[in-house]
């Protein structure tokens, strides 16, 4: 889990009461995903910030076992618990509290092992497809499975393999945190897929068919002619594929890039279109009133 879960309020987030249904939560998600999605909000990072917040509170109270672990860690720290308050205890501080109760009150002598800790770092594409990992711990290597569609920052928890427990206590976790390297050009948006491409003048006034790359192949996008810089297209299903979740999509925008090293000839020939087609009104003529 999240060392922060702590700290914030995820019903707030997403604008729902704390007894809010399944349904109401998804029903939230949804019109606030689409309200603060980057490819709908260009260069705004608040609206950026604010969909990396909706995104982190519907993966945990969209799952119903994340969600009861999250309401069991928020009214413990709420409520200090027999003089304990939030300051000073980590998530996982807390998760040692609800297994190991005998401690705290005093009757029983069974402690929980020590909670280990490391890092990975593995490449974009390990991230979205998932990836078979083996660490060396403790003398020993153990293989652990990164799960496909992991995202930055994730913390994937292994039961059992932190420090033994004493006198016959369950030995306690591994948490793996996940370093994901930035791709060469695509950027990510949850489990959709954001790719910037450049096309000639020609082929935005003219229409054309070109070749892109998705994660895993190639896919022909048909440009219409007349279509202006900053047009995004939408590639259904060639997103992130996580396991046993919808695959996200790929949006693909595009700006035109002028051409440069002109001829003396291609100079002439621009000048002759100016002259026949864009001796009009200008398009910046709105700016002036």
């Amino acid at each position: 889990m999240s060392r922060d879960w702590l700290d914030k309020n995820f019903y707030a987030t997403l604008g729902v009461p704390q007894n809010a249904t399944s349904d109401e939560i998804k029903k939230a998600y949804k019109k606030l995903a689409r309200e603060n999605h980057p490819d709908l909000n260009p260069e705004n990072i608040e609206a950026e910030k604010k969909f990396k917040e909706i995104s982190e509170a519907h993966a945990v109270l969209g799952d119903d076992r994340k969600r009861q672990e999250y309401d069991q860690i928020r009214a413990m720290g709420s409520s200090g618990f027999g003089g304990f308050t939030s300051q000073g205890f980590t998530v996982d501080d807390f998760g040692d509290i609800f297994e190991n109760l005998g401690d705290i009150f005093g009757f029983g002598g069974r402690r929980k092992g020590q909670t280990y800790q490391t890092n990975i770092t593995i490449s974009f594409a390990e991230a979205a497809s998932g990836i078979e990992v083996v660490l060396p711990i403790e003398n020993e290597s153990i293989k652990i499975k990164v799960p496909a569609g992991v995202d930055n920052g994730s913390v994937i928890r292994l039961r059992g393999r932190g420090g033994p427990g004493a006198a016959g206590a369950p030995d306690g976790d591994l948490l793996v945190q996940v370093s994901v390297q930035p791709h060469k050009f695509f950027k990510r948006s949850n489990m959709d897929l954001i790719l910037e491409i450049p096309l000639l003048f020609t082929e935005a006034a003219l229409g054309a068919s070109i070749k892109i790359p998705t994660l895993t192949k190639s896919v022909t996008l048909k440009i219409p002619s007349g279509t202006p810089s900053g047009k995004t297209f939408k590639i259904r299903g060639e997103g992130i594929a996580p396991q046993g979740r919808r695959s996200g999509d790929l949006y693909v925008k595009v700006f035109i890039t002028p051409p440069v090293n002109l001829s003396r000839s291609a100079k002439k020939h621009l000048e002759k279109f100016k002259e026949q087609f864009e001796s009009g009104d200008s398009p910046r003529k709105y700016l002036d009133e």
